[in-house]
């Protein structure tokens, strides 16, 4: 790994959907170039879009007012990723569903609703999740344990 044992990178979207592919697209090349494993690359990217788009769509109700900033640290082999967004704290229950909800991620079916899984989702992919909230930002922190390709 090229002198990663501490790396850290922010970067910041307006909270539109169109900007998300921009935060999959530089998590892409920085963790790619930090020679990441491809799979633990795109599970990463998944789960930040997740959190993102719940931020957007859920935490600012879809206005393209507000700002959302991830930070991405790495060192040795752990991902960090931290979502701060500044709209209003995470509801009660959605704390809980990010957080402790320990149901499974069922296979897909016909009868399986096309949205509602995305913190099941983010909750399979990171080995932690941290949440910190008050009335000025909510921080949701990701973290996962990483295979590292040899250069």
């Amino acid at each position: 790994m090229q002198n990663a044992a501490k790396v850290a990178i922010t970067l910041e979207i307006r909270s539109r959907l169109d900007q998300v592919r921009l935060i999959r697209a530089a998590m892409s090349g920085v963790l790619g170039h930090l020679l990441v494993a491809e799979a633990d690359i795109q599970a990463l990217e998944l789960a930040v879009t997740e959190v993102v788009n719940n931020s957007i769509e859920h935490g600012y109700g879809g206005s393209d007012s507000g700002q959302i900033k991830v930070e991405i640290r790495l060192h040795d082999s752990e991902v960090q990723v931290d979502v701060i967004d500044h709209a209003p704290p995470f509801p009660e229950a959605e704390r809980y569903r990010l957080l402790n909800d320990t149901i499974l991620l069922e296979d897909p079916s016909d009868e399986w609703p096309i949205r509602g899984h995305g913190l099941q989702i983010v909750r399979q992919i990171a080995d932690l999740i941290t949440l910190k909230c008050d009335n000025t930002q909510n921080v949701v922190t990701l973290c996962k344990n990483v295979s590292v390709r040899d250069e």
